[in-house]
């Protein structure tokens, strides 16, 4: 599906590519040896895609566009090195994350230099607006995971909410947001563009909270269970808990809070979030924030373009990793 994705855009992610490889050459070796394998390691890139498909979108996807979808792109990678440090996640796409091979140092210290690398390609571009819209995005991105190292627990809708919206959709809403930018788009069209990616990135982190439960790890390229064996409480189990008005709620919350060590314990909960609904509800609620990015396209001209976003929207409450 990615390829229909990125057919109208086909010329420009290739060299994107091109342009993603020679933003992070360094003199340093081991900054080289680590940048080759995050290369080796790469996602499909949807980011970067969206924000030229939104450029094109409102008008023309330029060299600026590619230029500010590598950094986009250089900005996700170092956040995702720091959350794996964060985390102690092992796996990262089928592959040992960065703090496995080479230690947490250097781990975040590679983190650190994609953050900073980030920001001269953005700030290269010479646009403040862009500028505005990066640090309004990396300010909410940081707010997010000091949420949820602080109230990730708590099982609170209200703070899951904030936390994904924060940590998570605001990077999508800054691809889609400065795509429109440098394509050129009336303050209408670039304010339907970034809530179109805020919608999107909502729909992609509770997806892949749900697929936590019920995904594949060979598809997913990591171990399921993750973020309750984190004792990290997402929309699936939230919401089974809240459904749950017997006594059954509470042995479940001590024994996330307690830790999940066996599969027998993974198990039970895994069983419960099923039967008291947190499967279909996290599935309900990503199709609703697909349901709203789609119609924040509805005021903008019909083109390949638009029609590509669609279907974006559609992969990702529909991907199985």
């Amino acid at each position: 599906m990615f390829d229909r994705i990125v057919a109208p855009i086909a010329d420009q992610i290739n060299e994107f590519e091109a342009r993603l490889d020679k933003a992070l050459d360094s003199d340093v070796s081991k900054v080289q040896t680590m940048a080759r394998y995050l290369g080796q390691n790469r996602g499909k890139h949807f980011r970067p895609a969206l924000s030229l498909l939104s450029a094109q979108a409102v008008g023309e996807c330029s060299d600026a566009t590619i230029d500010a979808a590598v950094g986009i792109e250089i900005l996700q990678t170092g956040t995702l090195i720091h959350d794996d440090v964060l985390d102690s996640a092992a796996m990262r796409r089928g592959a040992d994350g960065l703090h496995v091979k080479w230690g947490n140092h250097a781990a975040i210290l590679m983190g650190d230099f994609l953050l900073v690398k980030a920001m001269e390609v953005l700030v290269g571009l010479g646009a403040i607006e862009v500028m505005e819209a990066a640090t309004r995005a990396i300010r909410r991105m940081i707010e997010g995971e000091i949420l949820e190292d602080e109230k990730g627990g708590d099982g609170e809708l209200a703070i899951y909410f904030t936390m994904i919206d924060k940590k998570t959709a605001s990077l999508y809403a800054l691809a889609c947001e400065v795509g429109a930018i440098l394509g050129g788009g009336s303050p209408e069209e670039i304010s339907h563009m970034s809530t179109f990616g805020s919608d999107v990135g909502m729909a992609f982190q509770i997806t892949d909270d749900l697929l936590d439960f019920i995904g594949d790890e060979e598809t997913l390229g990591k171990p399921v269970g993750n973020d309750i064996r984190e004792k990290k409480l997402t929309l699936p189990i939230i919401r089974a808990l809240k459904n749950c008005e017997n006594g059954e709620a509470e042995g479940i919350r001590s024994k996330v809070y307690r830790g999940v060590d066996t599969n027998e314990d993974w198990k039970e909960i895994k069983t419960f979030v099923e039967r008291y609904g947190g499967i279909e509800h996290a599935r309900e609620e990503a199709r609703a924030y697909a349901a709203s990015a789609e119609r924040s396209l509805t005021g903008l001209p019909g083109s390949e373009a638009i029609e590509a976003l669609r279907l974006a929207v559609h992969s990702v409450v529909d991907r199985e990793r």
